[in-house]
């Protein structure tokens, strides 16, 4: 007689993260799933509930509404070569059509309001799941400073600076980019608030004679 493999039962445990409230909920997962989940957990060491919530956390936040959308992983090499493919118009054009419409599709789908508020909550969660660019944001005073690092060269500024100017042109919000190679650096007031600034520029700028781009690292005062 063959014995059935049986699944092993699992317990999960939410962990609390300021308002979360912790529960308790029993699964029966694949034994295979299990392995793997210690082995990562162990790599990365953090607790195996952890990762576990974590991974479920992914999936409920960004995965089962992405995949509706028709987004896909793309390695980043390649996400780079089609960039350069594109002429600083085309990219610029994308970047405006992304902002105006998908963008706006995803924040009333997700937070059924759109607003200035949950236009940089969905740039923060796009930076943590589909991790296409690092994201870093600052406040000062009534003016949010966001930072998208990338790498991906020129042509991706424009498509990212674009797509923020866009996206914010439809919430009454004018804000300031500035670009580089690696990075779009964008000042965003709330609404009705106008920033003025000397410094930034979205003309093209010259590379460095030495080796890299200089990156600009933004502080609050």
């Amino acid at each position: 007689m063959i014995t059935e493999q049986t699944r092993p039962l699992i317990e999960f445990r939410t962990v609390p993260i300021q308002t979360t409230r912790a529960v308790t909920r029993t699964l029966r997962i694949d034994s295979d799933v299990e392995s793997r989940i210690e082995l990562l957990a162990e790599k990365e060491g953090v607790s195996f509930n952890l990762l576990a919530n974590r991974s479920l956390r992914r999936l409920v936040e960004w995965e089962a509404t992405a995949e509706k959308f028709g987004f896909a992983q793309v390695p980043l090499q390649a996400l780079e070569r089609v960039f350069n493919l594109l002429s600083d118009s085309q990219a610029r054009e994308l970047g405006k059509e992304a902002g105006k419409n998908m963008m706006q599709e995803l924040i009333l789908f997700w937070f059924k309001k759109l607003d200035r508020e949950s236009a940089l909550n969905l740039l923060a969660m796009s930076a943590k799941y589909a991790r296409l660019f690092k994201l870093e944001r600052t406040s000062t005073g009534s003016t949010e400073t966001v930072v998208m690092k990338h790498d991906r060269g020129r042509n991706a500024s424009a498509y990212y600076a674009e797509l923020l100017k866009s996206l914010f042109r439809t919430l009454d919000i004018n804000i300031t980019t500035q670009e580089t190679e690696g990075q779009v650096v964008a000042e965003i007031p709330a609404p009705g608030i106008i920033v003025r600034s000397s410094h930034v520029s979205n003309a093209p700028q010259r590379r460095p004679t030495i080796g890299r781009m200089t990156e600009l690292t933004v502080s609050s005062s």
